[in-house]
């Protein structure tokens, strides 16, 4: 009896948690509400508590630093930002252009490298890039 009782009195507390006054669930519930206060959770860094106005607060995860993640929100907020931030978007969209460009560029030089370097390893190598490039000058050709 002693456990069932137990875990009881835990779902009872948790159901409470859930239905604690001020805690938002979701990010929406704090629409309009300023952040007043960060605390730490010790013993659970990185994870904090913002206090909210009106006595809301919400426990949050830490914050997401990841470029990939950074990147997906800057898209995601960009038509709300943009007019804000413009010349960090211009030098964003400039970087991200470059970064592009320098990629494309780097592959372009593994291939090469790549062909280079098994030239000898490899004696047909040559005549089927050759074939190869002969193939599209045709399916150029047939195409205009």
């Amino acid at each position: 009896m002693g456990n069932e009782e137990k875990w009881k009195a835990n779902l009872r507390k948790v159901a409470f948690l859930k239905s604690f006054p001020g805690w938002l669930s979701s990010w929406e519930q704090g629409l309009g509400a300023s952040i007043e206060q960060v605390l730490p959770i010790p013993g659970h860094a990185p994870h904090t508590v913002l206090l909210l106005s009106e006595g809301r607060f919400v426990v949050t995860p830490p914050v997401h630093d990841e470029p990939q993640m950074v990147t997906a929100g800057l898209v995601a907020a960009r038509p709300h930002l943009e007019s804000i931030h413009a010349s960090a978007f211009t030098e964003y969209d400039h970087l991200t252009r470059l970064d592009q460009e320098l990629g494309r560029m780097a592959r372009l030089e593994n291939i090469l490298n790549a062909i280079d370097n098994n030239l000898d390893r490899i004696p047909e190598l040559k005549s089927r890039i050759q074939d190869l490039v002969k193939q599209w000058d045709r399916e150029n050709h047939h195409s205009q």
